[in-house]
């Protein structure tokens, strides 16, 4: 079983070593990393630079956005399973990639866990605890964490890749269409990736309000009730924050 790994970046100069540290130690090594710079102009390209005998492919694509650089990725994959390992992101266990691979042999198609939202000074922001899936949930907001999701390159050649007419849901419009479809889905009890709080999606209140409008038409156009299954969703997100003062903070 070998991943595909895929790594965006733009200027992540401050966040992208730990990233790849993250893959590097992991203790199953069948796997090659790509990462898709948009034109970087910090210090992240002597980052890939010094780590460069560890990468794969590194591709340029820049201005095309977030989802045509994430096809780019997945079209110059060469591995069974694809998974996303972003720049301001790092896996929470050395043994992740081993534990998703185990269930991938027992015959999954996608594999999702957990994951967490750390502030900039490691405090713990926001767990987001995906439990089993049920694909009814699906009607009422449920979704798995999409940075968590490894799948198998088949999928994305028989159902399409990410659609480019979206600013910030494409993510959910793939979850929402590859969950729909007869697929074996297995969950991972535990923090797959440890993620920097704050996201494209919630840099203004310009672009909440585009999410809500791309998430309403990913709802309805992959057979739910638009509005009704993103009020569900945003809702569930309560249910994510909660006080972590007990927890120590992340390095």
């Amino acid at each position: 079983m070998k991943f595909s790994i895929i790594t965006l970046t733009k200027n992540n100069c401050h966040t992208l070593e730990r990233a790849l540290l993250s893959l590097i130690d992991q203790t199953y090594k069948d796997y090659e990393h790509i990462i898709v710079d948009a034109d970087s102009t910090d210090c992240t390209p002597r980052i890939i630079n010094k780590y460069s005998r560890f990468i794969s492919t590194l591709l340029r694509d820049a201005g095309r956005g977030i989802y045509a650089a994430l096809n780019t990725g997945i079209s110059a994959s060469t591995g069974q399973v694809i998974g996303l390992l972003h720049a301001d992101d790092f896996f929470a266990d050395q043994k992740t990639l081993e534990q998703v691979a185990h269930l991938f042999d027992q015959g999954a198609d996608i594999v999702y866990g957990d994951v967490l939202f750390v502030l900039p000074d490691g405090k713990i922001w926001r767990y987001w605890r995906s439990g089993q899936f049920d694909k009814r949930k699906l009607r009422y907001g449920w979704m798995p964490p999409h940075t968590t999701m490894f799948v198998r390159k088949q999928l994305f050649d028989r159902y399409g890749l990410y659609r480019e007419d979206m600013q910030i849901a494409a993510d959910y419009d793939m979850v929402l269409r590859l969950l729909t479809k007869d697929v074996k889905v297995s969950y991972l009890p535990q923090v797959v990736t440890v993620m920097s709080a704050g996201g494209e999606s919630n840099r203004s209140l310009r672009n909440i309000w585009v999410k809500m409008k791309e998430d309403r038409r990913a709802a309805r156009d992959n057979g739910f009730n638009g509005w009704m299954t993103v009020m569900f969703k945003n809702l569930r997100k309560l249910g994510q924050l909660r006080s972590f003062a007990h927890l120590p903070r992340l390095k």
